[in-house]
């Protein structure tokens, strides 16, 4: 049968059927339609790892705290007496006792060392005096040991401020965390001070203090506004 034949019974087929239409295209398919007429491609069954998956979370290392700070894993006994340098159960200022060797001529890195006693006090005012029976209740420790003491104080405005320190042997005090007052060494009783510009409001000090041989011992500390006389500075709980 020729095309034109197969074209016109296809034709009346269609007028038979109720009018539908067919479409008779006799070129052969473009590359396009090729193409279109391929059925969809199976997905690889590798594993495909998303382009957005998240990377397991890094753990950070905290910034350290305030420059030598020192809390203990365990925190050692308290006192329980009432010694030159404090008590064992009430004041702003915590204080950590620890034994030194006794070659010791500077204050070592206390927060390299274990600590045998805990005390407190709301003031630093030990006049020059003979030291005798160490820190009761803990260790009869009365030469060759130091002390750290942290805690909170209060400035009523925004001025320069003068700290006085005495002391018999060395000490050091820091004031937000930066060294104000340096009077470390073996030494009879002398008086080292700084200046430091403090806002209104409350500040973190720490004080650390060494007595060497067995003998006297003194710890004042003292702060003065602008030029007022300097008073015993007083912590806050």
């Amino acid at each position: 049968m020729s095309h034109s034949s197969l074209r016109l019974a296809l034709l009346a087929s269609a007028v038979a059927l109720g009018g539908c239409t067919v479409y008779v295209n006799n070129r052969p398919p473009t590359n396009q339609q090729q193409q279109q007429a391929q059925p969809a491609r199976q997905p690889s069954r590798g594993i495909r790892r998303p382009t957005n998956a998240q990377k397991p979370p890094t753990t950070t290392t905290p910034s350290g705290t305030q420059t030598g700070t020192t809390k203990p894993v365990v925190e050692p006994p308290r006192i329980n007496g009432r010694i030159a340098f404090g008590n064992g159960s009430l004041g702003a200022f915590k204080g950590y006792a620890y034994v030194i060797p006794d070659t010791t001529t500077k204050l070592p890195d206390l927060s390299k060392m274990v600590p045998f006693a805990t005390l407190l006090t709301d003031s630093f005012i030990v006049q020059r005096q003979e030291f005798s029976g160490g820190f009761p209740g803990v260790l009869a420790q009365e030469e060759w040991f130091a002390i750290r003491y942290e805690g909170a104080f209060d400035v009523p405005r925004d001025s320069p401020y003068t700290f006085k320190l005495l002391s018999d042997d060395g000490a050091i005090l820091y004031v937000d965390g930066e060294k104000v007052a340096d009077n470390d060494g073996l030494h009879a009783p002398q008086e080292a001070s700084g200046t430091k510009t403090l806002k209104a409001g409350r500040h973190q000090l720490r004080l650390d203090y060494m007595q060497g041989k067995k003998g006297t011992v003194a710890l004042s500390l003292s702060v003065g506004e602008g030029s007022a006389a300097p008073r015993p500075l007083v912590g806050v709980r």
